[in-house]
């Protein structure tokens, strides 16, 4: 009596193949490969996110919410279009406090915008030297009352201000 075990185990092995089980298997394996690559892409873009905001800015940088800063933004845009001195001066401190603020959310130190301008390493911000421009500016309005500023001065720094928010990607 002559057996052949290879072609007994390849005869099971065709009628298991074209078996409705194993078409069943096949299709929860295919399940369980899209579900675990959806995962393991979105676990690398998030690990990506992080180390990309660190390497690019040079420190955490916390999500902040868009919308409260467009919104305040768009506020202080309109005080200086509406063309009075006065406004456009409120607007240029309103501007440099927001930007004290984010400065000290992100995470720098000091008691005060000039002090966290300070702390910044050159490099770690989009827009550092026009801020830094933009907060003397500010400076200049709060402690010189007799220094002649206009509305183009006040809106070029800023600009210099708006070129941090958008580096920040705060504003759109």
């Amino acid at each position: 009596m002559n057996i052949n075990i290879f072609a007994i185990f390849q005869s099971l092995f065709s009628g298991f193949a074209h078996s409705s089980f194993f078409g069943f298997i096949k299709i929860l394996a295919g399940f369980i490969i899209a579900i675990l690559l959806i995962a393991d892409i979105l676990l690398i873009s998030k690990r990506i996110r992080g180390d990309w905001k660190v390497a690019f800015y040079g420190a955490k940088v916390p999500d902040l919410k868009k919308s409260k800063y467009a919104q305040k933004w768009e506020s202080i845009k309109e005080n200086v279009e509406s063309g009075d001195m006065s406004k456009a001066k409120i607007a240029m401190i309103e501007a440099d406090q927001m930007f004290g603020e984010t400065l000290e959310k992100i995470g720098y130190k000091g008691k005060d915008t000039g002090e966290r301008i300070s702390a910044v390493k050159p490099g770690q911000l989009i827009g550092l030297e026009e801020a830094k421009f933009s907060h003397e500016i500010f400076k200049k309005i709060i402690h010189s009352s007799s220094h002649e500023m206009n509305i183009v001065d006040i809106q070029a720094a800023l600009g210099g201000y708006e070129k941090i928010f958008r580096g920040l990607e705060l504003l759109d």
